[in-house]
């Protein structure tokens, strides 16, 4: 393989980005991304990716320690917190609200099922 911009000159890789063939004296090195490009464009633009992945991964929680999803611990909460008022309606009262009963039965239930999608998914862990 030539390098695209010199006909005669043997490539001594390819560009990371479009693929071109580069010789040595159109080779750019990104030491960031450990790899040859061909342009600065092609540099601009591999490490405006390489940044685009590494939020990915941020915002996924990809590749960081085991941790619990957001939204388990708020259906945790609304669990506790309509359990509670139906303890408390209980003890005021002396019979259940077997709505609020029924609802925080429904929110734990919903905060194991999350808990177990997230962690088939793989995007938390």
């Amino acid at each position: 393989m030539n390098c695209y911009l010199h006909d005669e000159t043997q490539a001594v890789g390819i560009c990371a980005l479009c693929g071109k063939g580069v010789c040595r004296d159109c080779g750019l090195d990104t030491p960031e991304i450990l790899g040859l490009t061909c342009s600065e464009a092609c540099k601009h633009e591999l490490s405006e990716l390489r940044e685009m992945n590494q939020r990915g991964k941020k915002i996924y929680g990809i590749g960081v320690p085991r941790k619990i999803p957001t939204i388990v611990w708020m259906w945790l909460l609304f669990g506790l917190l309509f359990g509670g008022f139906a303890v408390f309606q209980y003890l005021k009262k002396g019979y259940p609200e077997w709505f609020l009963i029924l609802f925080s039965g429904a929110c734990f239930f919903f905060s194991i099922f999350t808990w177990w999608r997230s962690r088939d998914s793989g995007l938390q862990y």
